[in-house]
């Protein structure tokens, strides 16, 4: 995988070594002001500890069909998958190829013989992520908006493909 200074990193084998790897020329984290405009949102976002809370109760809000979804969840197992599938989901839209196999599994996880999400339900999901990023990012953009979904759209296009 190329780096911005064109030198060669292996691609991380999961996206956690992805969110720990992410090095300045291997001497130190980036910061967040030095990425792109959806991961720097992302960092700030994640700065406020009520930021995946909003966003399931927006979620969980939006129809009787996605509370019962999640009637059974962990929701501290759940807000870790979701923090690691955002990353995950902005990786793809960067380099698809990249974090296959894990979006993959992610798919698998919610086709019809995992949670069975329905297409349908992917755009409450969006809009519950935007509108969570616009309460927490104190950044937020109409802007920085429509490039979270942007973002967003090839990783819930290559789900709903595998549903």
């Amino acid at each position: 995988m190329l780096c911005d200074n064109n030198e060669v990193r292996p691609r991380p084998q999961t996206v956690a070594l992805a969110i720990n790897g992410i090095t300045r020329n291997g001497v130190g984290p980036v910061l967040p002001s030095e990425l792109d405009a959806v991961t720097s949102s992302y960092h700030r976002c994640l700065s406020s500890e009520k930021f995946i809370d909003t966003f399931y109760k927006f979620f969980l809000a939006k129809s009787e069909e996605v509370a019962q979804k999640f009637i059974a969840t962990d929701f501290d197992h759940q807000k870790l998958m979701l923090r690691e599938s955002l990353l995950m989901m902005v990786m793809f839209s960067r380099d698809p190829v990249g974090v296959r196999d894990e979006m993959a599994k992610l798919a698998k996880r919610h086709d019809r013989t995992g949670v069975d999400i329905p297409a349908r339900l992917y755009a409450l999901w969006l809009d519950s992520l935007c509108e969570a990023v616009q309460e927490h990012d104190p950044e937020f953009s109409e802007d920085v908006g429509h490039k979270w979904r942007a973002a967003m759209e090839p990783g819930i296009d290559f789900i709903i493909s595998k549903h």
